[in-house]
């Protein structure tokens, strides 16, 4: 005979189960109560869930709202205070740590240029140089330290001195003063160094640098323009302390004629840009420049224009023999015992004729003469070349394609003859002008000069607003939405329950039959004392079947044996 498994069930139905019926209920009420509890805990531990979760979302959402903050810098306390007064009085949205405020990067700018336009000094420091000189020395200070305060006084003067200048924004200043010694027969010479931050997108002309080296030369003692050296932010030499002389003309003469290129090529812009387009030329131009000094004095004299300064004339005559005798003597009588004469002879009228006579005359001209003095302009162009490269004209083809040609001869003149206008083209100095038609390569465009897009300043504010809902929706989607659904209704597990059953019920005929088929009738039934019997079943599936099979026919009786079970284990 087969061995059976049996299952002792109680039946409500029988006599000897009434006795406990009390106690069967007393056990149902607070197995009722425990469950209902339950329930409650549940629905409880559901809404703080919830709720957390809300508390995340809206976490999230903020943190992804958030903005970046861009610091002003590190100020001092009285220009702290000032710039938070103006801050809470204008109702900007700021954070300070420490000495640094930091406000909105999509408001830096206005915010800054609000600052300057009310007057708040929010990154100069108001240190003039004064304080220095002001705060007590203390006792037992050194006179060498002494005098590097008086020093480093005079630095923080000039650069708040030239922090005024409007290109400025900071500035500072170093001098080197060698101590002063009445032995020496040579003294060492001061000199100074300034470095200047200059404001974005702007540049120092050479004026400005000149004032500022004057200003600086002027402030110290036995200080030369030639010992001062000035450099921006950038590395820019914008004058030269050590440099001789000759090599500061020849970097100054290297400068001008770069300047007067980049006009040209402005000029040739001009002039093409709405002839041929942006990217269709190309030009250079080389300039070259005549520096030499020279000086020449010229005295021209006219002489087809004379003209009598002055005349001196002089004339001496004498007639007849010359007048002698002594002198003091009376002529005029004749010496005494003298022989005279009663008549002349000849000879005396022949001496009448043997008179002198003298005539000198001077005579100054002055010529028509003009004096000419002569400098020549420095910085004048000696030669101009200049180099245009025209891209070939895009036409259409008949068969409808794009391609390029050649530009005409007609077109190409004409170009030059607009350059030669413009650019104030002198045959006679040499000057060439070369304009030629050549097609263009067509480069890759590698997007140079692009910024990338995770380097824009609203790429990371958009990333955490996508990463935020993204965390919001898997928050719904996996906890919310199923905690919601068993909270709003909690009766869904029961009812899929009577599911399974009735869909065990479907199957259990069908069990009972596959059952009926392979064992014995016999085999399976209720016993004497109203136990179950079933076939002796070897495999978990036949024994799983044999179940089903049963709870589908008999619910009651399973529910029976279930509560059994629990009374047990009470």
């Amino acid at each position: 005979m087969a061995e059976s498994t049996d299952l002792m069930v109680q039946d409500t139905d029988l006599p000897d189960n009434n006795s406990s019926g009390n106690d069967d209920g007393g056990e149902k009420t607070g197995i009722m109560t425990m469950l209902g509890n339950f329930d409650m805990l549940r629905q409880v531990i559901v809404v703080l869930a919830l709720a957390i979760c809300v508390a995340i979302a809206v976490f999230i959402m903020l943190w992804a709202q958030e903005s970046t903050y861009r610091p002003f810098g590190q100020l001092e306390t009285e220009e702290l205070i000032s710039t938070l007064d103006y801050m809470d009085a204008n109702g900007i949205e700021y954070q300070v740590e420490g000495n640094t405020v930091s406000v909105p990067e999509e408001n830096y700018d206005t915010i800054k240029l609000q600052l300057t336009r009310a007057g708040v000094d929010y990154g100069n420091s108001t240190n003039n140089g004064s304080e220095i000189l002001m705060s007590e020395p203390g006792f037992g200070v050194s006179q060498r330290l002494e005098r590097e305060r008086l020093i480093h006084s005079r630095e923080v003067q000039l650069a708040r001195a030239i922090e005024e200048i409007k290109k400025v924004s900071a500035a500072r200043v170093l001098l080197a003063v060698p101590k002063e010694n009445v032995f020496a027969r040579r003294e060492k010479q001061p000199k100074a160094s300034v470095m200047l931050n200059v404001r974005g997108g702007t540049s120092l002309s050479e004026e400005e640098v000149a004032s500022i080296v004057d200003m600086v030369a002027s402030s110290v003692t036995g200080l030369s323009t030639e010992h001062v050296t000035v450099t921006d932010q950038a590395g820019r030499l914008l004058n030269s302390g050590s440099q001789s002389a000759l090599a500061a003309k020849s970097s100054r003469e290297y400068q001008i004629e770069q300047k007067r290129e980049e006009a040209y090529l402005e000029k040739i812009d001009s002039i093409l840009i709405p002839v041929l387009g942006y990217d269709n030329y190309t030009a250079q131009v080389d300039v070259t420049m005549d520096f030499t000094q020279r000086e020449e004095t010229q005295r021209q004299f006219n002489p087809d224009m004379p003209a009598i300064r002055s005349e001196m004339t002089v004339e001496n005559r004498s007639v007849g023999s010359a007048i002698g005798g002594i002198p003091g003597a009376l002529t005029n009588q004749p010496p005494l015992e003298s022989d005279i004469p009663e008549e002349a002879g000849a000879g005396t009228a022949g001496g009448g004729a043997n008179g002198s006579s003298h005539r000198e005359a001077t005579r100054n001209y002055e010529l028509d003469n003009s004096v000419t003095y002569t400098r020549s302009q420095t910085g004048t162009i000696k030669r101009l070349s200049v180099s245009v490269a025209v891209n070939h004209e895009a036409i259409t083809n008949e068969a409808g394609e794009g391609e390029t040609q050649s530009r005409s001869a007609e077109e190409i003149a004409n170009i030059r003859r607009l350059l030669q206008g413009g650019l104030g083209f002198d045959i006679n100095r040499g000057d060439s002008i070369e304009v030629v038609s050549v097609p263009f390569a067509q480069l890759p465009d590698l997007g140079a000069g692009e910024t990338p897009v995770w380097e824009e300043p609203w790429f990371w504010r958009a990333f955490r607003l996508v990463m935020g809902a993204l965390v919001i929706m898997v928050l719904i989607l996996a906890v919310v939405r199923p905690m919601l659904k068993k909270l709003m209704n909690p009766e869904s597990g029961v009812e899929d329950d009577a599911d399974a059953f009735s869909d065990e019920e479907s199957m259990g005929d069908e069990t009972i039959d596959l059952l009926s088929s392979q064992f014995d009738e016999s085999a399976v039934g209720f016993g004497a004392d109203g136990s179950l019997q079933l076939p002796d079943l070897h495999k978990d599936e036949d024994l799983l079947k044999a179940v089903r099979a049963l709870v589908a026919n008999e619910p009651e009786l399973s529910s029976q044996v279930v509560k059994a079970w629990l009374n047990e284990d009470a």
